[in-house]
């Protein structure tokens, strides 16, 4: 860095916010210039990179956890078509698992079963959320 820069770096660093303030207002002016930082536009192409990134990730995901977050107003129903999608299930256990949620119902299965599983579940007035 030059010797005058370093000074006028020195000079812009002993002023006061008021001067700053005016000092900015000043530049703007003479130069015909705005305060708008020049860097906003490449965060915000960052920013939308990040989110391609994610779309990509989500797509690249192979299995899905179907978890059930809500049994509604039906439970009867919900507790019938758990015990559907999981035999295993007696009517007791079908009905503490639709009474402690979330739950998660499969894991790992993939995206058109979770989707399948999913449609099943809301049909009868559950809310449910693939993870």
């Amino acid at each position: 860095m030059s010797e005058k820069v370093k000074g006028i770096v020195e000079a812009i660093g002993s002023l006061n916010v008021m001067e700053l303030v005016q000092l900015v207002r000043a530049l703007e002016k003479t130069f015909g210039i705005s305060g708008i930082p020049v860097a906003a536009a490449p965060v915000v192409a960052g920013q939308a990179t990040a989110q391609a990134a994610e779309k990509q990730e989500e797509q690249k995901q192979k299995t899905f956890n179907v978890v059930l977050k809500d049994a509604g107003p039906n439970k009867l129903q919900i507790i019938k078509e758990i015990r559907a999608i999981l035999p295993n299930l007696n009517i007791k256990e079908a009905k503490d698992f639709v009474e402690s949620l979330p739950k998660v119902v499969k894991e790992g299965v993939s995206e058109a079963e979770a989707k399948e599983l999913k449609e099943r579940l809301e049909k009868v007035g559950a809310k449910v959320e693939l993870t």
